[in-house]
């Protein structure tokens, strides 16, 4: 008979300088799969539940689904959101029955309000229900902050490789793959976790532009071939959280049958010397007076050049609502452009009232907070389009799955089309701009509001791509926040000596 194992799910970035929360119906908005809907809904989608599915399928396991739960980035968890969560999957586990090992798809960034470490606290949670010796494999976004605590909550954990991240789905499968070996005994895995002295490091985990992430992970290819060291990971870390453990870091899975903690220690090390040797390797967006110059030059061709507003991203917990890319494309006099997403809730609700045709003068944007990325502004357009904002996502990243970005309307302010949605929701997918009747290939500009995972969908259809700093809440430039809980001294913040 297969092993039973059950799957679970709680991720959620968590970004520290919003002023927002992150509550259960942010949860409800993205994802919130119990028992066999996980199944129904995950299966053949490029998740990590995805990947799971694949490998219980190929191994003869007994699935039990237990909880998927997943929120757009933003800021801390509430407690009553934590608590609600965690009682769901407490509760899955209790009546589960025997179960053999649990998978666990968590991004290693969230923030609760009563933790730095939400992951640590929800993997506690499910060891008081356990115990310490079932095999608990987990996966992890490159962007992780890993606290030293995982390691002895955690058997297993396998951080994604790629970013933009089109390897999830691959990611559940190695895990799920360690997992049974672990489960047949045939492995007795531990799990070593370090980090050099830095904030900022790995060129942010880009995988796209062979920088410093790929060196990286070479090198962490090269470490797993040594026997006994089942798995390195080279987490970028995420800088918009301030918890002591933000940053890179490495993880290091290895087997205690075959190999001791002082060679995965210095497995760790190694890598850890490798991302502090690239410390000054870091891509930076141009400012946006370049950016604009830059596309007033652009010599028209069949491809539109592709804009991200770094600054203002919703995947990493920007308030998708800074005004200030609009404004300075506007007084440009650029046409044929669509922008996206720019999250209005108030604006979307009375575009979409008012109906398609309709001529709308209206305040957009910049209503969470005017001081990052710019206030409000007053447009004059026309309703394009209205929508419930529902979609499936088709690019290489969530491949299958359902999307949404609420009630939504295209907005066509002089030559720009702008979307404007309730929902927050990075532009990452190509069917988000065809959710509201946009065709992102017969634009000759496609501003979008993200960091880096806009290439997945947009780099092959871009003849040309400008990644800008437009002011918003996840600015790149550090001076800006006021961290108060990261380790100290750390790279670029403090002088450091090798």
């Amino acid at each position: 008979m297969g092993f039973r194992v059950a799957l679970i799910e709680f991720s959620h970035e968590g970004n520290t300088f919003t002023i927002r929360s992150t509550p259960i119906e942010a949860f409800h908005a993205s994802r919130y799969f119990q028992g066999v809907e996980i199944v129904t809904k995950m299966r053949g989608t490029n998740s990590e539940i995805g990947g799971a599915l694949d490998l219980a399928e190929a191994r003869g396991w007994e699935v039990v689904p237990i909880l998927a739960a997943h929120a757009q980035p933003g800021g801390t968890v509430t407690e009553a959101a934590r608590r609600t969560i965690t009682a769901d999957v407490v509760h899955g586990l209790e009546t589960a029955g025997p179960i053999d090992g649990i998978f666990v798809a968590l991004h290693g960034a969230m923030v609760t309000e009563t933790s730095e470490d939400g992951e640590s606290q929800f993997l506690a949670a499910i060891r008081s229900v356990v115990g310490a010796d079932l095999p608990i494999a987990v996966t992890l976004d490159l962007h992780a902050n890993i606290f030293d605590a995982m390691a002895g909550l955690a058997d297993i954990a396998v951080s994604f490789r790629t970013y933009p991240h089109v390897d999830m789905r691959e990611r559940g499968r190695e895990a799920c793959t360690l997992l049974h070996a672990a489960m047949a005994g045939e492995t007795a895995p531990r799990l070593l976790i370090a980090r050099p002295a830095m904030l900022v490091g790995c060129d942010d985990g880009r995988t796209t532009q062979d920088g410093p992430m790929c060196r990286l992970l070479e090198d962490a290819a090269l470490e797993m071939m040594t026997p006994g060291i089942l798995n390195v990971s080279v987490n970028a870390g995420f800088t918009d959280a301030d918890v002591w453990a933000a940053g890179p870091s490495v993880l290091v899975n290895y087997d205690a049958k075959i190999v001791s903690a002082v060679t995965a220690q210095a497995t760790a090390d190694r890598i850890c010397a490798r991302i502090w040797d690239f410390r000054d390797d870091w891509a930076r967006p141009i400012p946006l007076w370049e950016c604009i110059a830059r596309l007033k030059a652009h010599k028209s061709t069949d491809k539109p050049v592709v804009v991200a507003d770094f600054s203002d991203n919703p995947g990493s917990g920007g308030y998708g609502d800074s005004t200030t890319l609009l404004s300075a494309l506007l007084d440009a006099g650029l046409g044929n452009i669509a922008l996206g997403v720019l999250y209005d809730p108030e604006a979307a609700d009375l575009l979409a009232s008012a109906g398609v045709d309709a001529e709308c003068t209206v305040l957009l944007g910049g209503k969470t907070d005017p001081s990052m990325g710019g206030g409000p502004i007053e447009v004059t357009g026309t309703v394009a389009a209205v929508s419930d904002g529902a979609f499936t996502f088709e690019g290489p990243m969530f491949t299958g799955l359902p999307g949404t970005i609420g009630r939504s309307v295209s907005f066509r302010v002089g030559g720009i089309e702008v979307l404007i949605a309730s929902e927050n929701q990075q532009m990452l997918d190509a069917n988000i701009f065809r959710a509201l009747g946009i065709e992102p290939t017969a634009k000759a500009v496609l501003a979008v509001k993200s960091m880096h995972h806009f290439r997945g969908a947009f780099a092959p259809l871009a003849s040309e791509i400008l990644v800008t700093d437009a002011g918003g809440l996840c600015s790149p430039d550090l001076t800006r926040r006021n961290y108060r809980n990261i380790r100290r001294p750390i790279f670029p913040l403090d002088p450091i000596n090798g």
